[in-house]
Parts: C-alpha cells; sequence; structure tokens
C-alpha cells in the first residue's frame, strides 16, 4: 500500500526545522467557502468532511464498484486549505491515476453534503514548518521572517495553506503543516522536496 506519510516524508514533514518544497501540477478534490470561525467552523468541517468523504470512496476502487486503470491501492492524503483572512480553498491531492473520469463515476456513485469539484493545480515554490494545535499569526509571521532572512519573497502575505496531517477537526494535540508560497528570482532554494 502506498502511504503519503512514509513515501513523501519530505513534502510532509512532521519536523519544525523549516524547508523549502516545489509541488508541480497535480490533481485534487476541492472545495471552497467562507468560515469565521476558520477550522472550527461548522461550514468548513462540513465541506473538508465531503472531501474526505469522497477521497475515501475513490481510494477503495473496485471495492467500491469504480474500476481504475492502474489502480493501486494508497492511503488518502490528509486535507489542506489555503486561508486567505475567512475565506478556504479545501484542496485533497489525488494519485496520478485518479483522472476527471473517476471523479465523475465516483462522485454520481455517492451521496455528499456538499459540492466537490476536481481540478489540476500546482502549489508552486513554497516554504513550510511544522505547528502543534492552531495555526496563530506567530507561526506565519515566523514563516514570513525566514522568507526574507533567506533573500526570497512571500507571493501573497494575506495566504497561507494549512495541511491538517493528523486529520481534522482540529485540536491542541494535533500537527499541522504550514506553507506559504514564495517568490523565488534567480537563485533557487535548495528543496527538501519536488514533486
Amino acid at each position: 500500500m502506498f502511504d503519503w506519510e512514509v513515501r513523501e516524508q519530505a513534502e510532509y514533514s512532521r519536523n519544525s526545522q523549516i524547508s523549502f518544497v516545489k509541488l508541480t501540477k497535480r490533481s485534487y478534490l476541492t472545495a471552497s467557502g467562507t468560515a469565521l470561525k476558520r477550522t472550527e467552523d461548522p461550514i468548513f468541517l462540513a465541506k473538508a468532511d465531503a472531501v474526505v468523504k469522497l477521497a475515501k470512496f475513490i481510494s477503495e476502487g473496485a471495492t467500491a464498484g469504480i474500476m481504475i486503470p492502474g489502480f493501486k491501492e494508497y492511503r488518502p492524503y490528509p486535507v489542506q486549505a489555503v486561508w486567505r483572512g475567512d475565506e478556504f480553498k479545501i484542496w485533497l491531492k489525488q494519485p496520478l491515476f485518479i483522472d476527471e473520469s473517476i471523479y465523475k463515476k465516483a462522485v454520481s456513485q455517492v451521496e455528499l453534503a456538499e459540492a466537490v469539484n476536481f481540478e489540476q493545480l500546482a502549489e508552486g515554490v513554497e516554504i513550510q514548518t511544522i505547528t502543534t494545535g492552531f495555526v496563530t499569526q506567530k507561526v506565519i509571521d515566523q514563516l514570513q521572517q525566514a522568507v526574507t532572512k533567506a533573500g526570497y519573497q512571500v507571493t501573497d502575505s494575506t495566504s497561507h495553506r494549512e495541511l491538517y496531517l493528523d486529520g481534522l477537526p482540529v485540536s491542541d494535540d494535533k500537527q499541522i503543516l504550514v506553507r506559504m508560497a514564495i517568490t523565488t528570482t534567480g537563485k533557487q532554494p535548495s528543496f527538501a522536496a519536488v514533486n
């Protein structure tokens, strides 16, 4: 079984050491909305639940009645969300062999309380660090300072990404990988992962 946490440790690092990743275009299940209570907001949690439900269904492949060419058993990826103020966009990465036709088959077979989309998106170059519990402004500020110190620029200082490695809902003991997109002109950072 392919397990992202074992096979892609640098990309989903649980190390507090700041690192850089370059993540190219991949397929994702997505959902968007506004959550005034952020990760505790029922709107956010309902949309995340729908994305997770569909991702789990797809990961069952033939067992769920979906014939997937090139299917390999895998553990579904964790939920991540890009936050800009109270606006969020949930992304849940799909393996390379999952395409839009598989998504359409799956979404027609499973009842979802919220709409889930299929998109191909690229994260680009990002700086990342791990935190435990809810993401604070202090963590965001530390990432921004690390970007400046390394000689780069944050692409959008009003936006960051949270990867819920231990699942949702967030609690004080769960780890969250926090990323910010950066602009690199000239020199490239040393990447912990390129995927």
